[in-house]
């Protein structure tokens, strides 16, 4: 008779623990290796962040910069003095960046053109007239001229009575008109 160990074979043991060794290896690489990932991917997020805005610097050179001032050594003999020149550095040439005006509004002249974002201003003309920005035809921004303005505010939508009330001014300082029985905003 035989006895059930001997199925099992020696080399079993030595199996599993190089298996074990092998697997344990493997893991150990996979850690590391995800833990290099990490800070890759921590370290480029904040490059990008900083280098994501780019900025215009302008530089004016200014006046040049006094390097040294005349000085006099004394020598242990008072007759005996060595003087050195003056001598100024200029700075380094430095190249200028320039950068174009974008226009914040345009000029105020009775039928010129205004901007989108001027529509329903009020605007003063150079000779004191105050025009308003409207839309003359679709598309189109005009300074025109408009009824005397009372200064009062409204909101678009309040009743009005166009015997008296011409012009006025919604709560953000936009034009409005009278249109018969409410406040509207423009022809």
């Amino acid at each position: 008779m035989s006895h059930p160990q001997q199925f099992y074979s020696v080399e079993k043991p030595e199996r599993h623990n190089r298996m074990v060794w092998i697997l344990g290896i493997v893991a150990f690489v996979l850690v590391a290796a995800l833990a290099v990932s990490i800070v890759y991917l921590v370290s480029k997020t904040g490059e990008s962040s900083s280098a994501a805005a780019p900025t215009t610097v302008t530089v004016t050179p200014s006046q040049p910069a006094v390097a040294a001032e005349a000085h006099t050594t004394a020598t242990s003999d008072p007759s005996e003095t060595t003087s050195l020149p003056a001598t100024t550095e200029a700075p380094p040439a430095v190249a200028e960046t320039t950068t174009e005006a974008v226009p914040t509004g345009s000029a105020v002249v009775e039928n010129g053109q205004c901007l989108e974002s001027e529509a329903r201003s009020f605007g003063t003309a150079a000779d004191g007239t105050s025009l308003v920005c409207i839309y003359t035809r679709p598309g189109v921004l005009t300074w025109v001229g408009h009824a005397e303005n009372d200064g009062s505010v409204h909101n678009l939508g309040d009743p009005c009575d166009s015997s008296v009330d011409r012009v006025a001014q919604d709560p953000s300082g936009k034009a409005i008109m009278c249109g018969g029985t409410t406040w509207v905003g423009g022809p």
